[in-house]
């Protein structure tokens, strides 16, 4: 059950004599805080951060402070956070402390809204509801659903109705892990885009908003403006994390490096996603490691040869089935060990299974590994393995160890699983916390997370992605060289300003880390500049800056999307042929853009101050009198010196000298012939409604469509048919085969959320809308093309026949025709046939056709 009214009067005196629980220092500190910061008696609302290290309770530091400050006043509460278990987690806190709420409150309505089957969906949200608790994406999605209904107009959500209601009663918003804040979507639900697309804070202005972190993120520039923007009163309280290990609060940590003895070897395109993307493990790596059956025997075998110094132990695995089998090797052994997972995980096969499958069996494993007692008084559960549910938010005190069974390069993943281990004495935990690390052997170096990069924050600084200015200089300078060996000498040496850098620009920005849109990360690139390309870089900076893009500041960029922008940019600043310097031009300018929009200012640029000491050029026109021999021993002694970077730029003594004779042969031309080489280059309440038809439902609904797209008439082999919803499922429509049809993956994706109902053949919009030109979907046949563009104007299945040909001569060759079933006005079309018809001849790519007409039936 995921909606509770509660009857506060009940539970008063159901707990007569009680006492609530005692806060700490720490949070007595935030209490006040908090009190100081926020008022209540109208203005507008300000946002404040609450810094408080994993273990040192912010979840019951906040809620307690919420109920005998806020919701006694009958202000409402959202409270956003991006994981099903924080919601659950504040969710618990509020119930078991409502109790304790003064008179004159007497209810209180709580609910909790996500995608997970176990929570109510977003359409059941009531302006009575006095808590609501809602995932950060859920918000997202319908603050603003950009949804018409069957009759053309816009969709307002339940979720905005109770934001806008907020203005009335007062609204107090808390983000949970606010260090998400920064994220293109979290920080526009907060604070908002424009006027078209206001924030939840111009929605109602006298919103306050608290955000909660462990993580200090100020050292970081883009999120320090950005959180500076969403929380204007900054950092209203932190507490140290060694302040809270010193008085026993927090455990000490205790690292145990484990090696499995496996190899793995790391191909350049591993690499590259490793070290050069800083992204996470690919898919199929790690389902190798989960499936690697004696690498998880030794993992179990670790807990068993040191259960007496390991005790109650959380492992982080990576699928359900390295749980289960983790799971049975361990209860073979005789330890109480059980597992919790997805349900999306656990059975990735039919639509009977996901639907059926709610949290309660997760639920009552995590109880029982909580606080079970077996008849002799003993733990229930000593071990518990998951899959990334309980890296955020799960509270278990009694937690001496976790097991982090693979490396990672995400510093925030691994804080967030040490984490589970750390609460202190006086938390109801130890002293002192076992962290066990299960290390592979990679056959390249790798900048793997450790516990030591956590010190001071998982986000205290950016990451290196790409190369470092002089690993670029060493790259370039061996692909030249490369070039020449195998031209067989053929093709000249390119002269030294064209391939050593005269410095470099040092971009930053704030990404969305794939996989887990909420979560970001800042990355530092070099874009290399060269004599020639210098001028050009400083010209699109200052025009960038002048014209200021729309676009460039979000986390989550598409390349092609990056692409059809910067590459007119290369035609306006840049020789396309020339400037593509060992790298990629259209990239650089997406860097520098993304840096300009997220930090309103250029990119600093860096001089390489030592590029004269390394012209080769210089070098071998020095020696152009000298032998073979004497040549050997000079750059020998050059190579070597201490403090040298030939040693950074070409890696070997031989690579040197064959680029040093190559320089040599081409400055000896130069000279005797005076040439130079020039360089190439639902119902509020009620049982939780079916996300998903089964199977013979599908079909059922896949024959009475005839086995193909209602909107656009595609079918057959090589077509993907989906089963959509005709009243979304967020906006409260209901899984049923009447709530279905058939859609082909291009109609529903472009239908969205909107209502459209292509069983119908006559319109039910009031009036016309706006024309959606539509484009063609990469080599479709152009009639299922048209079919999509005029239904989805019609909001139904409004083309009864399109008439036309594809050979010259033929009537419908040049003259089209579109007959529009009874019920659709053919005026509204024909008031964009102009438009329509360009489209057809340039997006669709018919030049031949010269006419259309938009007809009723019956009216050849």
């Amino acid at each position: 059950m995921s909606f509770y009214s509660l009857n506060l009067e009940e539970l008063r005196s159901q707990d007569q004599g009680k006492s609530p629980k005692t806060p700490f220092e720490h949070q007595l500190d935030a209490f006040g805080a908090m009190s100081r910061t926020f008022a209540f008696a109208g203005g507008i609302g300000k946002g404040g951060l609450l810094v408080l290290p994993t273990g040192a309770g912010k979840t019951f530091t906040t809620v307690k402070w919420l109920c005998d400050e806020v919701i006694r006043r009958k202000h409402k509460v959202l409270w956003l956070a991006h994981s099903f278990f924080l919601l659950d987690q504040a969710c618990k806190e509020f119930r078991e402390y409502a109790r304790w709420i003064r008179d004159p409150r007497q209810t209180l309505n709580i609910r909790v809204v996500s995608s997970n089957p176990s929570h109510k969906d977003p359409s059941s949200i009531e302006l009575t509801d006095d808590v609501l608790i809602m995932t950060t994406q859920t918000a997202i999605k319908n603050l603003h659903p950009d949804a018409i209904d069957g009759k053309g107009t816009r969709v307002v959500s339940s979720f905005r109705r109770f934001v806008e209601n907020g203005e009335k009663t007062g609204l107090f918003v808390v983000l949970d892990e606010a260090h998400h804040a920064p994220a293109y979507g979290c920080r526009h639900l907060l604070v908002g885009e424009d006027d078209n697309a206001p924030g939840i804070r111009r929605l109602t202005p006298r919103t306050n908003l608290l955000g909660l972190t462990a993580t200090p993120t100020y050292t970081d520039e883009a999120r320090r403006g950005w959180l500076g923007r969403i929380f204007e009163a900054g950092i209203i309280c932190k507490a140290e994390k060694t302040r809270l290990t010193a008085e026993g609060i927090l455990a000490r940590p205790n690292y145990f490096p484990m090696p499995t003895g496996k190899e793995l070897v790391v191909p350049d395109d591993l690499y590259d996603r490793l070290v050069r993307e800083h992204k996470d493990l690919p898919e199929d790596i790690i389902q190798t490691l989960a499936e690697d059956s004696r690498r998880n025997d030794f993992i179990v075998q670790e807990y068993v040869r040191n259960k007496g110094t390991y005790g109650k132990t959380i492992i982080f695995a990576d699928r359900w089935f390295q749980c289960v089998y983790l799971k049975e090797k361990l209860l073979e052994h005789g330890v109480r060990a059980d597992a919790v997972y997805s349900h999306i995980d656990a059975d990735p096969g039919s639509a009977e299974a996901r639907n059926k499958r709610t949290a309660s069996d997760n639920e009552r494993i995590l109880e029982e590994f909580k606080h079970g007692r077996d008849e002799s008084g003993r733990d229930k559960l000593e071990v518990l393995v998951n899959v990334r549910m309980l890296t955020e938010g799960a509270d278990v005190p009694t937690v001496r160890t976790v097991f982090l069974t693979r490396q990672t390069t995400s510093t925030i993943l691994m804080t967030q699983m040490i984490g589970r281990a750390l609460r202190g004495r006086k938390a109801g935990g130890g002293d002192e916390a076992n962290i066990v690390l299960f290390m592979d052997e990679w056959k390249r170096f790798i900048d793997w997370a450790t516990p030591a990069s956590l010190e001071g924050g998982t986000e205290g600084k950016p990451e290196i992605q790409g190369y470092y200015p002089l690993e670029f200089i060493s790259i370039r300078l061996v692909e030249e060289l490369v070039r020449q060996i195998n031209s067989g000498g053929e093709i000249p040496s390119l002269p030294f300003s064209q391939i050593v850098p005269v410095g470099w620009f040092q971009t930053e920005t704030v990404v969305a880390i794939e996989d887990r849109s909420e979560e970001t990360q800042s990355f530092i690139e070099f874009v290399m500049v060269y004599e020639d390309t210098k001028p050009k870089f400083d010209a699109f900076i200052e025009y960038f800056q002048r014209q200021k893009p729309d676009g460039w500041d979000k986390e989550t960029l598409a390349p092609e999307w990056m692409r059809t922008r910067t590459n007119p940019w290369i035609s306006k600043f840049f020789d396309p042929k020339a400037d593509q310097i060992g790298s990629s031009l259209e990239m650089d300018l997406a860097r520098i853009a993304r840096h300009i929009a997220q930090r309103q200012a250029a990119p600093k640029f860096h001089l390489f101050e030592e590029r004269g000491r390394y012209d080769l050029d210089a070098l071998a026109g020095k020696r152009l009198r000298n032998n073979s021999l004497e040549d050997d021993e000079f750059l020998h002694n050059e190579f070597g010196k201490p403090g040298s970077l030939w040693k950074v730029f070409y890696k070997s003594y031989e690579r040197f000298a064959t680029a040093f004779d190559g320089a040599k042969r081409r400055v000896l031309y130069q000279r005797r012939y005076g040439l130079t080489s020039t360089a190439a280059a639902a119902p509020p309440t009620g049982t939780r409604r079916r996300r998903e038809l089964s199977e013979p439902e599908k079909e059922q609904v896949r024959r009475k469509d005839n086995h193909a797209c209602l909107c656009c008439g595609a079918k057959g082999k090589g077509i993907r048919l989906q089963i959509d919803h005709i009243v979304s499922y967020n906006l409260g429509g209901d899984t049923t085969v009447e709530n279905s049809q058939t859609l082909c993956s291009v109609c529903n994706r472009e239908k969205k959320v909107n209502e459209r109902n292509f069983r119908l053949t006559a319109t039910e919009l009031r009036g016309p809308v706006e024309l959606d030109l539509l484009g063609r979907a990469g080599r479709e046949d152009v009639k299922q093309s048209l079919r999509r563009l005029v239904n989805s104007f019609y909001c139904c299945q409004a083309v009864s026949e399109v008439r036309m040909h594809e050979r010259s001569g033929n009537r419908f060759y040049s003259h089209w025709e579109i007959e529009l079933y009874s019920g659709n006005d053919p005026e509204w079309l024909n008031q964009h046939k102009d438009a329509l018809l360009k489209h057809i001849q340039d997006g669709f790519g018919c030049a031949h056709v010269a006419d259309i007409r938009i007809l009723g039936p019956g009216n050849r």
